[in-house]
């Protein structure tokens, strides 16, 4: 039985009987309100073990990952309430800490560092990849960006921002900060001159129409109506061995009906978040950008994203431009697991 499961891990806790009373009341409200049918079987669970968890003790259940999984379903409150403050954490020679909390009000201002310990696994400044969580007892809204970098030590420094929903002051609930990716050494390409000859540019053999995942630009128009925003677009082609951006290749460049295509490919995209875009300029130093992009998926190939940049033929041509481009491009991307659990009260330190 589950319960039999559990209760080895859970025998040695001793709960304050103010804690105790919080967590009933917690349940007690979770228990009445109503729920989908389809919806029950899961928080009923987490109902019951958390019930054996009051009649129980032990200190070791905060610990238990798939525990504490079920309790976020009934209530994060309760959830992070039993989790265990933990201000740093390790992985893989990588280390996640928090330095220091401020809180005003209904806003809490967290700075984490997140350092290389051995100088094995990161090069330069580190970034998240978007695959960061934010858990807490409360609806907030929530921001995350890099404020700084030390190259001596190898340390780059998080601003975290959190404003409570409903406007209440923040003080005394828990927050737990994850991150499952981190990818470091960005390189920046800025102005970069592509050897493309716009004027011996052809018309394209071959187009296909794709469903586009994303993309932008003034001709970038979704239908209301549709299920989905469809475009002509190239076939992909073999890489260009003359593009000169490493971690993007240029798979295709040609007129549709008139208008340039360019087309660039990026392998496993959601683990280095390499991407840029084209523009022309002339001699006199005028630019043209693309009138939209659409990025896209083909079905034999699922770990590429593919991405055209499409431009309306300039006045006098576009033989009188040449072809540049600004693009960033990840170094190293490393997996693991950092997590840190920490009370949101002032914990500054000198």
């Amino acid at each position: 039985m589950e319960f039999e499961r559990l209760k080895p891990a859970v025998e040695d806790i001793h709960m304050p009987e103010e804690a105790k009373r919080r967590v009933a009341a917690a349940l007690a409200a979770r228990a009445e309100a109503p729920r989908r049918q389809a919806a029950w079987r899961r928080p009923a669970l987490a109902l019951a073990v958390l019930a054996l968890l009051l009649a129980l003790a032990m200190p070791a259940f905060a610990a238990v990952e798939p525990i504490y999984r079920l309790m976020y379903l009934v209530s994060p409150a309760v959830a992070q309430f039993f989790r265990p403050a933990r201000e740093s954490c390790e992985d893989q020679g990588i280390c996640m800490e928090v330095v220091s909390v401020s809180v005003q009000g209904d806003t809490a201002r967290i700075y984490l560092t997140v350092r290389d310990t051995t100088g094995e696994f990161t090069d330069g400044p580190v970034d998240l990849n978007d695959s960061y969580a934010i858990r807490t007892p409360f609806d907030c809204a929530a921001a995350c960006s890099r404020v700084g970098y030390d190259e001596a030590s190898r340390t780059s420094t998080f601003l975290v921002t959190l404003s409570e929903m409903g406007g209440s002051a923040l003080s005394g609930d828990k927050i737990t900060f994850s991150v499952g990716q981190l990818v470091s050494g960005r390189h920046t390409y800025e102005g970069v001159s592509i050897p493309l000859d716009l004027a011996a540019l052809e018309e394209a053999e071959e187009t296909q129409t794709v469903r586009s995942i994303g993309g932008g630009g003034p001709g970038y128009r979704r239908d209301p109506d549709s299920t989905g925003v469809f475009f002509q677009v190239l076939v992909p082609g073999a890489a260009d061995p003359d593009f000169p951006v490493e971690g993007i290749d240029l798979t295709g460049a040609a007129l549709v009906e008139g208008r340039l295509h360019l087309q660039t490919a990026v392998r496993d995209h959601g683990d280095n978040d390499n991407h840029g875009y084209f523009y022309l300029m002339d001699e006199a130093g005028g630019r043209v950008d693309s009138c939209y992009s659409a990025s896209f998926r083909v079905r034999d190939d699922e770990g590429t994203d593919y991405t055209e940049e499409v431009f309306p033929e300039p006045a006098g041509g576009f033989a009188q431009y040449g072809l540049y481009g600004d693009f960033w491009v990840a170094g190293r991307h490393v997996e693991g697991d950092w997590q840190v659990t920490f009370p949101l009260e002032p914990t500054d330190r000198p």
